[in-house]
């Protein structure tokens, strides 16, 4: 089954590229990082193809140099797959501010993720990672994010920097 996509194009550069699903952005009542990974892995299966397994052990495995903490308290994490060959993007906006780990030492209430192939090549990644975070950390984006219903609004929301 062929699936549409929205997509964000940063520079009309196709590497820089990232594809949305609708159902890729969901509100959760998850309080515990092994649930809101499960639920990730669960999206990321239905939506992008991506095995479960795959996705919630790399999850698992998480580290700092995986994540991003924007100051208004969005968490943006990172992550390369095998078996993916473009960009994807996915929101969870949780009912309450959660520690995604202990040691991390910051609470989030939303959630960005981003897959990335194996392969990609680590200066793309990075313009990439930056200019998302730019996204991220502009004003009121984060209450602007919280009080939409639907992806295509949040994906507006995105685009229209």
């Amino acid at each position: 089954m062929k699936r549409s996509f929205l997509e964000i194009n940063f520079d009309n550069n196709s590497e820089l590229k990232l594809l949305i699903s609708k159902k890729s952005f969901a509100d959760t009542s998850e309080r515990f990082s092994k649930e809101l990974f499960k639920k990730i892995a669960i999206i990321s299966e239905n939506e992008y193809g991506i095995s479960f397994k795959d996705t919630y052990t790399k999850l698992l495995k998480v580290s700092t140099n995986d994540l991003i903490f924007i100051e208004n308290g969005i968490l943006l994490i990172s992550q390369k797959l095998e078996k993916i060959t473009n960009n994807f993007l996915m929101l969870l906006r949780l009912s309450k501010p959660v520690y995604l780990k202990k040691e991390f030492m910051n609470k989030t209430d939303v959630i960005f993720t981003i897959f990335t192939p194996n392969n990609i090549n680590t200066p793309i990644k990075l313009q990439l990672l930056s200019k998302m975070s730019r996204i991220l950390n502009r004003n009121n984006i984060k209450k602007q994010i919280k009080g939409v219903k639907k992806a295509e609004d949040v994906l507006a929301l995105l685009i229209n920097v």
